[in-house]
């Protein structure tokens, strides 16, 4: 059944992203908002969280463990008081580069077992699922790309 075998394939990634990047306690869901604070820079906690695929309980969660780490900063927006703004500290950057070795050795090992062009057919694959599926998710990811096509 796919759904079995996809939820395998993401234990079995969680386990080879915590045996690789274990030292800088980081989760996946963790690097993935540093990362993308890093790349797109400060955006409100709603727009990070279609941003990352993160549900509003789960991204505010996460921030807040990271906030207490000192590797991202949580504001009021001056447009709106009800809306945080994030963005990713000095020491948030310093982490994600030191951990982004780990991170890129954890991607190798995770599709280690296909040739390369199994690699590429996978990613295209899940992405195409991904994509297919989106709107069915509890939290569907929210993409820039998304953004500029609506308006």
């Amino acid at each position: 059944m796919p759904g079995h075998l996809l939820r395998r394939c993401q234990q079995i990634a969680v386990a080879i992203f915590h045996d690789e990047c274990d030292a800088f306690e980081l989760t996946p869901l963790q690097f993935a908002l540093l990362d993308s604070l890093a790349t797109t820079g400060p955006q409100d906690q709603v727009t990070l969280g279609g941003a990352t695929a993160l549900d509003r309980t789960t991204i505010s969660v996460v921030i807040r463990k990271l906030e207490q780490r000192g590797l991202l900063r949580r504001e009021k927006s001056s447009r709106d008081q009800r809306a945080n703004i994030v963005s990713i500290s000095a020491e948030g950057k310093r982490l994600l580069a030191t951990a982004l070795p780990a991170v890129e050795a954890a991607q190798r090992r995770i599709v280690a077992p296909l040739e390369p062009d199994e690699r590429r057919k996978l990613l295209e694959l899940l992405e195409k699922l991904a994509d297919g599926n989106n709107a069915l998710s509890r939290a569907p990811e929210i993409s820039r790309r998304d953004d500029d096509r609506s308006g």
